[in-house]
């Protein structure tokens, strides 16, 4: 808009906030409000985390919970979407309705990461083993492991067993790994899948070190009975 002040701008941009017509989102990033939503006040973050994530120049996917969900398996709907991007840490978008939480990596790959279609375009989204891992990897984030077991049981049956192959270790530490085979065979019924992980565990490890199920309680002593050498010093609780 060359025959616009920048005054005039940010005057028109106020105006049109107070009338619920648009939204800052990020310092510079507005979003339109089309008529449809404007009871509501605001957009669903899915229509315009795309934009936002292009504009911020980041490399990002959808994770967690809101993955999940848009793969059919969140066990309740997310009240907070959840984002992966890249190093440096953003802070969380809080406004009005929305409420977006940042999970920064320090490498993020593009690998097990697929697009899907909203109405406004297209996302970038864990595909449900990535979900998974992240879910482990993060279970804090979201509530604990019993919530991240639950959606893990859910979630499996969406998981093509061909991902399972060496780029996982890319992507996950030896102990999320192990303690997602671990829930796949004791508590999810998913023997093929914990099989196959197990097989490439074998061969990409010299041996399969000891971890706990969980790093926030003490081990249990002589609490190994199972070949992903885990130890259970917690009791996992899924809720069906």
């Amino acid at each position: 808009m060359p025959n616009k002040t920048a005054i005039s701008i940010k005057r028109s941009l106020d105006r049109l906030t107070a009338q619920k017509k648009i939204m800052s989102i990020h310092k510079g990033f507005f979003i339109i409000i089309p008529p449809t939503y404007q009871n509501m006040g605001v957009l669903p973050p899915i229509m315009f985390i795309d934009d936002l994530m292009n504009y911020l120049n980041r490399p990002y996917y959808l994770s967690l919970i809101s993955a999940a969900a848009l793969h059919g398996a969140a066990h309740q709907q997310p009240q907070s979407h959840y984002i992966c991007t890249n190093m440096p840490s953003l802070r969380a978008t809080r406004k009005s309705g929305i409420n977006i939480n940042y999970i920064s990596k320090c490498n993020l790959k593009n690998n097990f990461i697929d697009k899907k279609k909203t109405e406004s375009g297209y996302i970038n989204v864990s595909n449900p083993l990535l979900t998974c891992i992240d879910l482990l990897n993060y279970n804090k984030t979201i509530g604990g492991l019993n919530r991240a077991s639950t959606i893990i049981n859910e979630l499996s049956d969406e998981i093509n067993i061909d991902n399972l192959n060496s780029k996982i270790f890319d992507l996950a530490s030896n102990a999320d790994l192990q303690r997602l085979g671990f829930l796949w065979e004791c508590h999810t019924a998913q023997q093929d899948l914990a099989n196959q992980l197990f097989t490439l565990l074998e061969k990409h490890l010299k041996r399969i070190r000891s971890y706990k199920l969980t790093n926030s309680k003490p081990a249990i002593k002589d609490n190994f009975k199972n070949r992903w050498n885990i130890n259970v010093n917690t009791i996992i609780e899924i809720d069906e």
